[in-house]
């Protein structure tokens, strides 16, 4: 009988865990958008169900949920009243039971346009990337969530080849390297990933300081291989992945494969935007804005190299970011002209995806997380 109750438990748990998932969606302030979307996901039904909008200041394009789920930030392109004309940065708790949001505080960015926000695996430090003003500001997480003051802020300088996108620094992303005090950001206007290290408050250059991409590339986003031994990067202006080798103790990095997210004969215009692995580490996915697709790579574990598996229709325009959940079982795409979010259930074996017909209408959706 205590056995019987004990598998009635673990039952009881594992059904509440899967009832409390939740879809959190990042706007930008177009088209009657009100700030972030709040969707309670029920994954046996794939079914979503609208619980909760919440104001922040102009377009929260950017979202990022702690590792330990208790938080999360945006970033957006509105400032604050003492700050107006920088971009600001927003907390929030979550609500254990129903994945609701309360606001914590609100302070500036202190820097134009953020396009990014990230949290380190200890939750000690967020990363902002500006896009408009070409720096990073970094600021420590406090107790309970809330987001301290400015720690450090780095101003990148110069430019590339093209003279539209690339006539001045555009930070776009930033991660950090997990287990360790190193963190990469992408730099749109200057084709190279920088690595930095927090020390003693500080973003100081790293022993490997940076990953070079070809002139003109435009990387964007990037995604880390398991153990970190490579960065895939997502090449805006080219619709390229280009794959790294990165070992910062032994000082060494290299280029290993670059390939194009397009297939063979498609010749309109495309620009790359989102890039991530599946939790297995066995496929890569890009989207592709103007293709309107999610080219999907399958990853040599041994030498990190990609081989193209084929594309999938996002069903809509302009498909900015997507989300692949934790489990691998599906995959989430953010249409931004479209105003639409399409779920594909998503194969584990060969990597690809099936549109299930659930779709989601939000005005200008541009981040996904669920957690």
């Amino acid at each position: 009988m205590n056995r019987l109750k004990f598998l009635f438990l673990l039952l009881l748990i594992s059904f509440t865990a899967s009832a409390q998932e939740t879809l959190y969606v990042g706007t930008y302030s177009v088209r009657g958008s009100e700030g972030i979307y709040v969707y309670s996901f029920d994954r046996d039904n794939q079914s979503f169900s609208l619980k909760q909008t919440v104001n922040t200041p102009e377009s929260p394009s950017f979202l990022t949920v702690s590792p330990d789920g208790h938080y999360l930030y945006s970033a957006n392109r509105g400032g604050t009243e003492e700050y107006p004309d920088w971009g600001s940065v927003s907390s929030f708790s979550i609500d254990k039971k129903s994945g609701e949001l309360s606001p914590i505080n609100q302070i500036s960015s202190y820097g134009i346009s953020p396009c990014h926000v990230h949290i380190d695996g200890n939750q000690d430090w967020l990363y902002v990337s500006h896009y408009g003003g070409g720096s990073l500001s970094v600021f420590p997480i406090k107790n309970g969530g809330s987001v301290g003051s400015l720690a450090d802020s780095v101003q990148h300088t110069g430019s590339s080849v093209n003279p539209n996108r690339q006539e001045a620094p555009h930070v776009h992303s930033i991660q950090s390297i997990p287990q360790s005090n190193y963190f990469i950001t992408a730099d749109l206007g200057l084709d190279y990933l920088k690595i930095y290290e927090m020390k003693d408050k500080n973003a100081l250059p790293a022993p490997v300081a940076y990953i070079t991409t070809e002139a003109g590339a435009g990387p964007r986003h990037f995604s880390q291989s398991k153990n970190s031994s490579y960065i895939y990067v997502a090449e805006e202006l080219t619709s390229t992945v280009s794959v790294h080798y990165l070992n910062i103790k032994e000082r060494k990095t290299h280029q290993v494969q670059r390939v194009s997210t397009l297939p063979e004969g498609f010749s309109d215009n495309n620009s790359v935007a989102d890039i991530h692995s599946s939790p297995d580490g066995r496929f890569l996915y890009v989207s592709n804005r103007g293709h309107n697709s999610l080219a999907i790579f399958e990853i040599n574990a041994d030498t990190g190299k990609l081989t193209s598996r084929g594309y999938q229709s996002t069903l809509g325009e302009v498909p900015r970011n997507f989300t692949i959940d934790s489990q691998g079982e599906f995959v989430l795409v953010a249409n931004q002209n479209t105003d639409n979010i399409i779920f594909f259930q998503r194969n584990k074996e060969n990597g690809q995806l099936t549109a299930t017909g659930t779709e989601l209408s939000v005005p200008s959706p541009v981040c996904l997380e669920i957690k």
